[in-house]
Order: structure tokens, then sequence, then C-alpha cells
């Protein structure tokens, strides 16, 4: 279920800033801000996904639509294409989501999962330097064909590290928004003011380390 939740919260990561509205006031803005991108149906983006224990995997991503309401992304990997679904809202400048389903390449519904009352996604089509936010305790029921579940994620935090930080990754050279997000693991991202899409992510589990890198665009 831990796992579950942090794939939707990296699914996330491609939407496209302190403290979320729903726990507090919002802070206004500071002058310092750039506009995210989104990226184009048309673009496949190729990541390579490696683990600590060596193993490494590759996936391709096309977003189908991002909206200020939610995502669609078809990802074709190791276990085949599927298709994950988001509903999120915007609040004070960052995606909260509240629900996911993941489907077959078919449309066949595969896992649904609700969040209550919201899991805080990442900085959305705005990012300010220096903004921070409390990422609230947030109960996710799943329902797949096999099982019901049910979690509380822990509390956290969100917080942009700097804006237009230039990164090189296989893929390229990229001005990117840099942010960590901490709650049941520690992630850093960096995010493609151009494309709207992750370039890097690394996170630290108890388990080991992940990291997943953009490695062509086409």
């Amino acid at each position: 279920m831990k796992t579950c939740i942090a794939v939707i919260v990296v699914a996330a990561g491609t939407i496209v800033s302190g403290r979320v509205g729903m726990t507090g006031r919002a802070q206004t803005p500071p002058g310092d801000c750039v506009v995210i991108g989104t990226p184009k149906p048309s673009v496949t983006y190729v990541y390579e996904h490696s683990e600590t224990n060596g193993k490494r995997t590759q996936v391709t991503n096309v977003w189908e639509s991002v909206t200020d309401t939610g995502i669609r992304l078809r990802t074709d990997g190791p276990n085949g294409v599927t298709v994950q679904a988001n509903e999120h809202r915007i609040v004070d400048d960052v995606s909260v989501i509240e629900k996911s389903t993941k489907m077959d390449a078919r449309g066949g519904v595969i896992d649904t999962t609700l969040f209550r009352p919201g899991m805080v996604g990442d900085p959305a089509f705005r990012a300010c330097a220096g903004r921070s936010w409390t990422i609230p305790a947030a109960t996710a029921t799943y329902q797949s064909r096999q099982a019901n579940a049910s979690a509380t994620s822990p509390a956290g935090t969100l917080k942009i590290l700097s804006i237009r930080e230039r990164i090189t990754v296989p893929a390229g050279t990229f001005d990117a928004v840099r942010y960590v997000r901490t709650s049941q693991s520690t992630d850093e991202y960096w995010k493609s003011i151009e494309h709207g899409v992750i370039v890097k992510h690394t996170g630290t589990l108890p388990v080991g380390t992940v990291t997943d890198v953009l490695v062509s665009i086409r």
C-alpha cells in the first residue's frame, strides 16, 4: 500500500507552490517565481529507474492530458502498458490528489485509490523560490479486483530548494525547479520548467535508495 501511494505521488510530480491552504492560511507568493510548462501529448519521455541492489528498468511515459483538475499518464514498462488517471485540485500552487485510477491498455480498471482529505503532490503550474508547505496525513483507501485495503500516509513537508537550477541528465541539459518532499520517504525532484516533467528523482527509503532519470525525449 505504501508503494502504491509513492507511485501515485511520483506521477503527480509531472503535473505541474509555504503552507497548503487546507492546513492553514496561504502565504503570499514571493516575487521570484517561474511558470512551469506542461508535457505535450505527442511527446514520449523515456526514463531509467535504478535501485541500490543494482536492478535497472526502463519505462516510457506519454502524458495524454494535464489540466488543473487531473492528469492522464500512459506508461509502457516491464509489466506492459498501464494508464494512470489522477483527479486533483490545485491549492496554493500545489496539486492535491483526491483519486487515482490505474487501468490496463484497453481501459479496464485495475485498481482505484481514494485519498482523504487529499494527498499533497507537488508544485503545479508555478513555483516560487523558498516556498514550503505542511503535508497533512491522508488516509488512502485502495480497491482492486483482488483486495481492498486502507492505510494512512504520515504527515510531512514540501519545500522548493531552488528555481532555474541547471541540471544535466542523459536526455540533455534543463533549467529545473528543485524541491524535496518528506513524508513516508525523502524524495528530491528536478522538474523541467520548459517540459513540465521530472528529469531526475532520488528517493531514500528504509530499504535503500531509488533513482529515476530522463534518458531521452522523442
